[in-house]
């Protein structure tokens, strides 16, 4: 089937009249429905990636209960500017959520939100703080949905535990031959382990509650108005019950890193201390009334475990012969897992500097 034959299975209004792709997405395929009817708004149409997400019908079933209730919460403070402020699916002329073509695709369309700006990084402040603002915003409106009436799309994704017990696996296999020029970069996990395993263990103890978390909270994940403020967030397909130190955490990760995330110069990568504070004000000062102060004072343990983590998937990538990653050249997940865990130095060396951040934020 054609993307316009696809198009056609949904409940639109107006007339399309041109599809054409949309955005540099990594891992969905999206396409922008221009309606041709001035008074109809325009629509997203995705392809939802099957082999990166395995259970499509659960995803978009989790997609529905979480912008119905969003949408729900926005309607009793922006009655008006519901579609913008959330995500609305259109579902298909028989009413389903998503569709599956005859090759087992499965599609999905989101109405178009008109006139917003996208950042996919900054190192304005300012930005920094709404983006942080909005995602916490949106922690706020999930508060009374149990994590429960979410299923779980990708499991283990923010499991440190797990994540170390697949290194252990890859160390032992070695099937690349590579473990002789990472012994470095293994003996840091062995020393950090018990650190980066402290939200894991809160979230055992039942120390910190489970959650309805966003998990994928990038700056760019954040929708801005004209006038840089934050409107919505978007990319739900990662939501999942999860811990609150994940959106903080994930955040910091892909916000205050003065390098690339594949930096070959270790020197450029440190954790900019002026967008972690932008953000960490931001996220509080939605959240604030609703985190429990063993949440708040683990926001830090998820800033710092975020690229731990994320050096540990690279590592694990690149003993396994890069099957999972898309490689640049041979070394380049061993160059991503060290400029990761140079972040993660750095932010252990500012750790009192940033846990006074956090608490005076508190």
């Amino acid at each position: 089937m054609t993307v316009q034959e696809i198009a056609k299975q949904f409940a639109t209004k107006g007339n399309i009249d041109e599809v054409k792709t949309h955005g540099g997405g990594h891992i969905n395929d999206s396409y922008h429905m221009i309606n041709a009817t001035a008074s109809e708004p325009d629509y997203l149409l995705q392809r939802v990636n099957h082999h990166v997400f395995k259970d499509v019908p659960l995803l978009m079933n989790n997609l529905s209960i979480v912008t119905d209730h969003v949408q729900a919460k926005i309607k009793k403070d922006f009655p008006d500017d519901v579609e913008r402020r959330c995500l609305t699916i259109i579902p298909t002329t028989d009413g389903q959520s998503f569709f599956k073509d005859p090759e087992g695709n499965y599609w999905r369309v989101l109405r178009f939100i008109e006139d917003h700006l996208v950042f996919d990084s900054t190192s304005d402040p300012a930005i920094a703080y709404e983006g942080a603002k909005t995602f916490g915003a949106f922690t706020v409106m999930l508060n009374d949905l149990p994590a429960n009436k979410v299923g779980t799309v990708i499991p283990d994704f923010h499991n440190m535990k797990w994540r170390l017990t697949q290194l252990k696996e890859s160390i032992r296999k070695d099937v690349a031959g590579r473990l002789k020029e990472v012994k470095k970069e293994v003996d840091y996990v062995d020393t950090r382990s018990k650190l980066m395993l402290t939200v894991h263990e809160l979230g055992e103890k039942g120390a910190i509650p489970l959650r309805v978390t966003h998990n994928d909270t990038k700056i760019s994940n954040v929708l801005y108005d004209t006038n840089k403020k934050g409107l919505c967030v978007i990319d739900l397909d990662t939501i999942q019950p999860g811990y609150v130190t994940s959106d903080f955490g994930d955040g910091i990760r892909t916000l205050t890193n003065t390098g690339e995330e594949d930096d070959d110069n270790l020197d450029r990568v440190t954790m900019d201390v002026e967008l972690f504070e932008a953000f960490a004000s931001g996220f509080l000062d939605s959240t604030r009334d609703i985190l429990s102060d063993t949440e708040k004072d683990a926001l830090l343990y998820g800033g710092l475990l975020f690229p731990y983590m994320q050096a540990v998937r690279f590592l694990i990538d690149y003993l396994d012969g890069d099957t999972y990653y898309k490689v640049k050249h041979p070394e380049h997940n061993l160059v991503r897992a060290r400029a990761q865990f140079k972040l993660t130095q750095d932010g252990e060396s500012k750790f009192e500097e940033l846990k006074m951040i956090i608490k005076n934020l508190s």
